[in-house]
């Protein structure tokens, strides 16, 4: 930590990942040394942020004959950067232009699945 000057009230601190509580503690320092820490301060959250990370090993597989299942390992808390947080899954069968797409609104979620009764089994698609 940084030595501030002791008339100075306060200070800035940078480098704090968004969407995170924080508390705070202060200690006096002179040229005996470090004192005892202050109580901590109440806890304070960093303001959002886009979200930096996309889910990890997106996947597919393993449902009914009429059923496209897409899997993924969910982002972690402190990497989903605020409130609200939820994935946007977007499909197609291959080769085709338009891409179907859906919200998956927890956070904790880790898989979709998309049901059609005329979906050919074994049908490859294209997911992001």
């Amino acid at each position: 930590p940084e030595l501030i000057d002791g008339r100075t009230l306060t200070a800035t601190v940078v480098g704090l990942n968004p969407w995170v509580e924080y508390e705070f503690r202060v200690v006096a320092a002179n040229l005996i040394g470090i004192g005892e820490p202050s109580r901590p301060s109440e806890k304070r959250r960093t303001e959002e942020a886009l979200p930096e990370v996309t889910p990890a090993n997106v996947s597919g597989g393993g449902g009914s004959k009429s059923e496209l299942v897409i899997t993924w390992e969910t982002v972690p808390e402190e990497l989903q950067n605020g409130g609200g947080f939820g994935y946007v899954v977007a499909f197609r069968p291959l080769g085709t232009v338009s891409w179907m797409q859906t919200v998956v609104a927890s956070p904790d979620a880790a898989r979709y699945v998309f049901r059609n009764e005329s979906l050919p089994p074994f049908s490859p698609y294209e997911v992001k």
